[in-house]
């Protein structure tokens, strides 16, 4: 019996993307169909992105559908990965020409936290290593002017700055992932001594001089509180969502609801929350140092989910490295199901744009 390409066509459209919800045909996933003798089929997938968590499903479903075919006797899957410009079509525009550094980063999600020492700045880097560890694209932008840690924390020197190529700054690289500090442009231990509009420009002029290039995931760090860099950047950067860190006692709670709010308003969603310091576990024992409940609470106060609860971990102090690249660790099984959770919110939520 013939096989007709036009019929296995016919047959993915029956397939759907996990996340998006919509038929791999109308997405223009299906990049090849090649029929080849005795009832073999050829089909090329291409994925929104070469960490997507789902592409062995996504696999199987083309495999299965193709094989329903009458005739059909094998099907090779094979899995490439769209470009940019692809994406573009799915998912909407490109940024506009003056945000060019941020051009073809898929998702730029803020974290944020609203209070100081809560550890927001810890679970950024880890976060950013668990993506990457994924097999994602992750990028680190360090938005803190005035508390840049996001170096310290990675592992970098002081004495370690960016290279410029034709007026555009290059990220650098540590395990992986590509970050961006303001501490990277200022000399050793000399502080920003900016007021608010010159952070703002700051801000918008990174968007522009940083060249991040084909990016998954921008995770950007904020600075506490609610002023000029998290306006500046919810403007520029346009994140897709914010995840909240917070400590359990009701006053590091407190600040962030109402930065949760300052999202809110500027019309970014909050896709969860995250419970840092949550508590100390000795000798098996969990026990809740700084109160416990807080983020559970806050969970459902904002109706948002509680992603992860992150005890206090001693290797962070000790370590000047991520504990999520501590290989089989308790901490590192942590934050790649914490990782697991954003990408799990991030496509959800697209989806949920997307049938509107």
């Amino acid at each position: 019996m013939e096989v007709r390409r036009e019929k296995i066509l016919e047959v993915l459209k029956q397939v759907k993307d996990p996340e998006l919800q919509r038929d791999l045909v109308s997405l223009g996933m299906i990049r090849e169909v090649e029929v080849l003798p005795e009832g073999r089929v050829k089909v090329v997938v291409a994925l929104t992105t070469g960490g997507c968590p789902l592409k062995r499903k996504i696999a199987e479903d083309v495999r299965q559908a193709v094989l329903s075919v009458p005739g059909v006797s094998e099907v090779e899957v094979e899995l490439a990965v769209m470009t940019p410009e692809e994406r573009a079509r799915i998912f909407g525009a490109k940024p506009k020409k003056e945000h060019l550094g941020i051009r073809d980063v898929r998702f730029v999600l803020a974290v944020a936290s609203g209070k100081g020492g809560v550890g927001k700045s810890t679970v950024a880097v880890n976060l950013a290593v668990a993506l990457q560890l994924k097999g994602f694209k992750a990028g680190l932008m360090d938005a803190d002017l005035y508390g840049p840690n996001v170096p310290l924390l990675m592992g970098f020197s002081e004495e370690e700055r960016p290279e410029v190529r034709e007026g555009k700054i290059q990220p650098l690289v540590r395990h992986g992932v590509k970050v961006m500090s303001f501490a990277f442009l200022a000399p050793p231990g000399q502080p920003f001594i900016w007021r608010g509009p010159l952070v703002g420009k700051a801000l918008r002029e990174m968007a522009e001089v940083v060249e991040w290039g084909p990016l998954d995931f921008l995770l950007v760090d904020l600075p506490p509180g609610t002023g000029d860099a998290p306006l500046s950047v919810c403007q520029v950067y346009q994140p897709k969502g914010a995840l909240m860190v917070t400590t359990p006692q009701e006053l590091s709670v407190a600040d962030v609801r109402r930065c949760a709010k300052m999202f809110e308003d500027l019309g970014v969603p909050v896709l969860g929350l995250i419970e840092n310091m949550a508590y100390l576990k000795v000798e098996g024992q969990e026990i809740p140092v700084f109160g416990e409940g807080g983020g559970s609470k806050l969970s459902r106060e904002l109706r948002v989910p509680l992603l992860a609860r992150i005890p206090l971990i001693p290797a962070i102090n000790q370590k000047r490295e991520p504990v999520a690249l501590e290989k089989d660790s308790e901490a590192q099984g942590l934050f790649l199901d914490l990782a697991e959770k954003v990408i799990k919110a991030v496509f959800e939520h697209e989806a949920a744009k997307a049938a509107s």
